[in-house]
């Protein structure tokens, strides 16, 4: 195996692990209603770069769907610089394991002087069940994109399309927000 492609697939397999060990602690998901959201087509640039602590009427956290996106958009920007602080408004506490995951995905980039930049980021076929201040986000998700070095910006591989996951993703209302709690990805 080269090892350009070695780091990618060391963190993708830990990312899975510890996605699995969390949906087996937290369950398999509540019951509830499943409805498929009609903005599950809106993309992951439409969330706002500056999220408020009080919901506006275009807040995406305001639905589970919406969450979810805006989750995902920010872990991309954290993949960039290496900062997990940017999923914090789209978290439900920096000891969830949706926050500790993104953590260590940085922290892991930053301790080999790599970072990513996402340039292709998918969710498909998202449905959504709800059971009180819960929800459970079932999506497809294909990311693409390539390493850089954080220093310079510059380009340490080609960019790559990885094969889709399919992510049952866990919520919690909090304040009237839709908050990520943990996710779990797999083939």
């Amino acid at each position: 195996m080269s090892e350009r492609y070695r780091l990618p697939l060391v963190a993708a397999v830990a990312l899975v692990a510890v996605v699995v060990v969390v949906a087996a602690i937290v369950g398999l998901g509540s019951l509830g209603s499943t409805t498929t959201s009609p903005d599950s087509t809106r993309s992951p640039s439409e969330a706002p770069t500056t999220p408020t602590a009080t919901p506006t009427p275009t807040d995406p956290r305001l639905t589970p769907e919406g969450a979810t996106k805006a989750f995902f958009d920010a872990f991309a920007k954290a993949l960039k610089t290496n900062d997990p602080s940017l999923v914090e408004p789209y978290v439900t506490s920096k000891d969830s394991s949706a926050y500790l995951t993104v953590s260590g995905w940085t922290g892991g980039a930053q301790g080999v002087n790599r970072a990513s930049v996402v340039t292709v980021e998918r969710l498909d076929n998202m449905t959504t069940s709800i059971s009180g201040d819960a929800a459970t986000v079932d999506f497809d998700y294909t990311e693409g994109g390539y390493d850089i070095n954080p220093s310079t910006g510059a380009a340490l591989q080609p960019p790559t399309l990885l094969a889709p996951v399919h992510v049952t993703a866990t919520l919690k209302l909090v304040n009237g927000l839709w908050l990520m709690d943990s996710y779990v990805g797999r083939q």
